[in-house]
This record gives C-alpha cells, sequence and structure tokens, in this order.
C-alpha cells in the first residue's frame, strides 16, 4: 500500500506486478509515514466490501481457511455432511477468488455472484 502521487490517493500495488527495477519519475519525494498501514481494510474498501453486503457459501469442511478467516459467520455442518456455511463480505473480485478453491466451495447466495462464478468455471473447462 502507499500513495500514488499520479492519482492522488492512496493505493494498493500488487507486487506480482511489479517487474524490473523500480524507480522515482521524479524528483525527490518525502512523505510522512503512518503510525498505522491497514492494507486489508484499504483492499476492502477498493473492493466495496461492507458489513452490509454478504455471499452465502457452502465450503467443505477443512477447506478454504482464508474465507474461513475473512467470514462473518461460519456455522459448521449447516452445509450438509462435510460442508460448512460462511457468509462472507461481497465485493469486488469475490467471484475469482471463490473459483480458486474449485470444487470446495458452491456459491448459494447472492444469484449473481453463484452466476458470476459458474461462468468462470465454464470458461476454465473450456480451457
Amino acid at each position: 500500500a502507499g500513495f500514488d502521487r499520479d492519482r492522488g490517493a492512496e493505493r494498493v500495488f500488487r507486487l506480482s506486478r511489479i517487474t524490473g527495477k523500480v524507480r522515482s519519475r521524479a524528483a525527490k519525494y518525502t512523505a510522512e509515514v503512518p503510525d498505522v498501514v491497514t492494507v486489508r481494510e484499504t483492499v476492502a474498501r477498493w473492493a466495496g466490501e461492507s458489513a452490509e453486503r454478504s455471499a452465502l457459501i457452502r465450503l467443505r469442511a477443512g477447506a478454504g481457511y482464508p474465507l474461513r478467516a475473512k467470514a462473518a459467520a461460519v456455522r459448521e455442518g449447516a452445509g450438509g455432511e462435510g460442508w460448512d456455511e460462511l457468509e462472507i463480505p461481497y465485493g469486488h473480485g469475490l467471484d475469482a477468488w471463490l473459483v480458486e478453491f474449485g470444487p470446495d466451495v458452491v456459491v448459494l447466495e447472492p444469484a449473481d455472484l453463484r452466476a458470476d462464478v459458474v461462468d468462470r468455471l465454464r470458461a476454465v473447462a473450456k480451457g
């Protein structure tokens, strides 16, 4: 996370997208370093996540630790034998993230998120 001088705002940069030597394009720049850096909160804000908006998913028991860590609620066994139900914050990019868990996750609600995940999985299957 850092301050983007071109956009004049706090931004989050994916390290995997930074290639080559990092250098400043302008004169020397100094900025006050904050006492606390809240990268997770910044990313959640950018992704449009909020406490008012959540998704309900079914997750295979023992799988998906990152989803469990982000969950507002976990109901063990509520998804049937071997499955738990989780409420997780719903924001930009959640469909792509859920696809990464493959057969260990099923989206129950909202319907548009479920459709987006199914579309992504079909695209991967067509490969």
